[in-house]
């Protein structure tokens, strides 16, 4: 159904309208399996993730509500984890998906082929894992997709990709902590990460925050991104 009303909306010029339309739509079925299935699917995730040895910890808006809220952002409906790029195993989907878990999608560098994230999704919970890396002082890269300036997903991912932005993280190690009943990693200076990725006011709940928000906080435009769909 999504692909046909992309296909209407492209060929009558109105595709920006209609995706709104169809990503609300999209957004309300998200927000009621997140309700019900959010905290399953971030254990089984932390499940997977220990059992190929690798550290998944929260990243992001999944980050922020852990320290803020002492649970999920209200208005913040999907689940954001980050891993090291070195502890990245071939296994991890294969044990991901023992684990009821669909990988939906992966974002790569276009020139590198360098994987940049990995999508899931969890009885209808998507769950990014972010993958960073360090640049030569040690802080913790991270890159992110933007849409495309004019074209739709398929048309640019076919020519010229999607524009990105890398995000930054101070350096620092990470330890496993409690979050509602689950023993995940953060990152032991928590603090010093939120205060770098949204400001000093970062204890204030803003229920408008977008990419936009993240676009001025970047530190730079990065490569072009490609998706490569799975599923």
């Amino acid at each position: 159904m999504r692909e046909l009303l992309v296909k209407i909306a492209t060929f009558l010029g109105v595709y920006k309208w209609a995706m709104k339309i169809d990503n609300r739509l999209e957004t309300r079925k998200q927000n009621r399996a997140f309700v019900r299935y959010g905290l399953e699917a971030l254990r089984e995730a932390v499940a997977a993730s220990n059992e190929c040895d690798s550290r998944l910890f929260l990243a992001f808006g999944s980050l922020l509500g852990a320290y803020r809220e002492h649970g999920f952002i209200p208005f913040d409906y999907d689940l954001d984890t980050g891993m090291l790029i070195e502890e990245r195993k071939e296994e991890h989907v294969k044990v991901m998906e023992k684990h009821g878990f669909k990988h939906l999608r992966q974002l790569y560098i276009g020139g590198s082929g360098r994987i940049c994230e990995d999508k899931y999704d969890y009885k209808g919970v998507h769950i990014d894992v972010h993958y960073f890396y360090r640049d030569n002082e040690g802080n913790l890269l991270c890159d992110l997709c933007l849409p495309h300036e004019s074209k739709p997903w398929r048309e640019a991912n076919a020519t010229d990709g999607f524009p990105s932005i890398v995000r930054m993280c101070p350096a620092g190690g990470f330890s496993k902590k409690p979050f509602m009943g689950v023993e995940v990693y953060m990152p032991n200076n928590t603090e010093e990460w939120l205060r770098t990725l949204y400001g000093e006011h970062f204890m204030t709940p803003d229920p408008h925050w977008t990419m936009s928000d993240h676009k001025k906080r970047s530190i730079t435009y990065g490569e072009r991104m490609y998706r490569r769909r799975l599923t």
